[in-house]
């Protein structure tokens, strides 16, 4: 029989051995958990704070947006003569005030209000009783009755209430004297909050400012008997007023036990002034929420047994710090310019949505950086090469009286001549009162000489452009005249035009092809959803920036997808545009659509991938009859560099037939992504 007295001291060192071990996971249970949730704190942080400048952004564009369609809609409906007459009528009070809720139903308003010329009030839909009162001094209406479209906050402080304003001129003719001034407005209320919240995920607040500048909350996702006290401790007026910058104001508060992290943005008058803003919201418990769950679990499995909770804490640890890191890792390589990372996160929870956002921006970022080496080595090693004209169109300029040196309008000193086109000429130009450099395309007088049509389709051109607010369009700021010279300025891109990169290095590599094709495809995405058809995409209206962006220009024949019937600049038969990169439609004079643009963009693509137009011919004519009759020839044939794939895009995008192109360029775009 074994001795048990033996067997004692092992098992007390085997004891002392296993608690000591026990002690020690625990520690390091501890010291991990400790530090595992301090990184998750900070990744959660950092996430709210992406989530919030993103929400902060999207409750700005929302309110622009909303802006925007009542301000088309009020000019629709005061440029219908009757309405017009209806609304200024003063002898009949009850007439004007049911023209006036006519108005306001047709475009979706709250409610509007009418002045005559003078600014005195004719009718107001929401206090019906109001009359012959002088409200010239408001800003919308002063703004109207000079002519000119404002917006901004109004306050009616008897109900407590906020409204959005936007203050629309009453004419007969866009450049006769206002008759009168229409304001339209719609409400902030929690109805706007909810419909942001829906889109963005985040908690928003919005408020106005009382007569003792504390915010009062008009509309919120939360309680406003909750929130408007903690609202009232943390935002600053002062503060809030003097953010110019659009960075917003960084605030916390506490809801119900919980942390709520919020970024503020102001809400301001037309005049400027500060009238309220609005809170963008997100609870820190709640981005914490799965960490939190994760730790009770670990303590639970801590209780089961110190070695399964070390097994279980390990899992968890690579599961979830594991990807965390990788992706950090990731972010540093990038930050340092090394965009061959790999991101192999194949979760289907937040972290792979995260991963998967990451690695499309990693592509994105890589494709842009090929694009630009691509042109330092075709422009010997800078980014950028100037836009220069041909020399033939240099020396039928020569004799223009804006030459380099001369102020024009009284505000723009030329620096050169960027090139020119059928219907004016582009300068290059400095803006003396912003400080900053501009583009200025001016329109021949000589092409006035065949009546009005040039004019018109140049003032459409403003009209047209200035609706595409997008990184791959270049902006278009204003249009003017001097002494019977019409212009127009621009966003001036130092950068080099598509032609020129491929008249100095021939056909391009297929990634920098697809970069461009991509980024094509996304100008005319957004200028098609604003329903315009450029209707001369080629490689001469397409910069390339120093930054890798693409930027598409030149909407000067472009128009309307569906214009009023009678209403066209080309009549039935007659094209305009360039005949290399028209479609059969374009050229037979027929109706166009969107998918007009997407049959150009394939012949772009087929020249940045070959290097030359897919049909050459010895006379205009021949070129057309070939672009209406003939198959395009296959890419991959006139270089095997070409996959398949890429060059069954560019063939379906240049089919004779519209119906068998792509239907958008959304679409174009995701086939474009999916080559590569």
């Amino acid at each position: 029989m074994p001795d048990s007295s033996a067997t004692k001291p092992a098992f007390g060192l085997t004891a002392k051995i296993f608690l000591a071990s026990a002690l020690l996971v625990v520690a390091v249970l501890g010291i991990t958990f400790g530090v595992t949730s301090i990184q998750a704190k900070r990744t959660a942080d950092a996430s709210i704070h992406r989530a919030l400048v993103a929400t902060r952004r999207a409750v700005d564009e929302y309110l622009a947006a909303r802006t925007r369609t009542l301000g088309r809609a009020s000019t629709v409906a005061t440029d219908v003569p009757q309405y017009r007459q209806r609304l200024l009528n003063q002898r009949d009070r009850a007439e004007a005030l049911d023209q006036a809720d006519d108005v306001r139903d047709l475009i979706g308003a709250a409610w509007v209000l009418v002045t005559d010329n003078e600014g005195v009030l004719i009718a107001r839909t929401d206090y019906r009783e109001q009359y012959n009162r002088d409200l010239s001094i408001a800003p919308l209406v002063a703004n109207a009755l000079s002519g000119e479209q404002t917006s901004g906050a109004w306050l009616d402080d008897l109900r407590g209430t906020m409204f959005i304003a936007v203050g629309t001129p009453l004419r007969d003719q866009p450049t006769t004297a206002p008759l009168g001034a229409l304001v339209a407005t719609y409400q902030i209320d929690d109805s706007l909050a909810t419909a942001i919240k829906q889109n963005t995920n985040s908690d928003v607040v919005f408020f106005a400012l009382d007569t003792l500048n504390q915010p009062v909350v008009v509309g919120s996702t939360l309680p406003a008997r909750d929130i408007g006290p903690a609202l009232r401790d943390a935002v600053r007026p002062d503060t809030l007023a003097a953010d110019s910058t659009g960075a917003g104001m960084a605030l916390a508060a506490t809801l119900a036990g919980e942390h709520l992290i919020g970024l503020a943005g102001p809400i301001r008058s037309p005049s400027g002034d500060l009238r309220g803003g609005f809170v963008a919201l997100r609870s820190r418990e709640a981005e914490l929420a799965a960490f939190s769950a994760l730790r009770r679990t670990m303590l639970w499995a801590v209780a089961l047994g110190v070695v399964l909770a070390l097994v279980f804490a390990f899992i968890q640890a690579r599961q979830i710090a594991g990807p965390v890191r990788r992706l950090a890792r990731a972010t540093r390589q990038v930050q340092d310019g090394d965009y061959s990372v790999v991101i192999d996160v194949q979760s289907r929870d937040e972290i792979g949505v995260l991963s998967q956002a990451f690695k499309s921006l990693v592509e994105d970022l890589k494709d842009k950086a090929a694009l630009v080496d691509y042109m330092m080595a075709a422009s010997g090693a800078a980014a950028t090469q100037p836009i220069t004209a041909v020399p033939t169109i240099a020396r039928a300029v020569a004799g223009d009286q804006l030459s380099p040196g001369a102020v024009f309008a009284g505000r723009y000193e030329i620096k050169e001549i960027l090139g020119a086109g059928g219907m004016g000429v582009v300068y290059r130009a400095f803006d003396r009162e912003l400080r900053e450099p501009v583009a200025i395309k001016t329109l021949r007088p000589e092409t006035l000489g065949g009546g009005s049509v040039a004019l018109e389709r140049f003032k459409q051109e403003i009209r047209l452009a200035r609706r595409i607010a997008h990184r791959n369009v270049v902006r278009t700021y204003d249009l003017g005249e001097v002494n019977g010279m019409y212009y127009l300025t621009m966003e001036y891109v130092e950068g080099t035009s598509l032609k020129q990169l491929i008249d100095a290095r021939g056909k391009l590599p297929v990634a920098v092809a697809l970069t461009v094709g991509k980024q094509l495809c996304r100008a005319l995405e957004v200028a098609h959803a604003e329903g315009v058809i450029h209707r001369d995409i080629k490689p001469q209206n397409i910069v390339v920036d120093p930054s890798g962006f693409l930027k598409v220009m030149d909407f000067g024949i472009a128009r309307l997808a569906n214009p009023p019937q009678g209403k066209g600049l080309t009549e039935a038969g007659v094209s305009i545009g360039t005949p290399d990169y028209m479609s059969p439609e374009q050229l037979s004079g027929a109706e166009l659509d969107a998918r007009s643009d997407l049959y150009a963009a394939g012949v772009v693509l087929f020249e940045c991938v070959t290097g030359r137009v897919p049909y050459l011919a010895d006379t205009p004519w021949a070129l057309v009859a070939k672009h209406i009759e003939e198959d395009p020839p296959n890419p991959h044939a006139l270089n095997a560099d070409v996959p398949d794939a890429l060059a069954a895009v560019i063939l379906k995008a240049m089919a004779k037939d519209p119906a068998a192109r792509f239907a958008s360029a959304s679409e174009m775009h995701d086939a474009l992504a999916s080559v590569g």
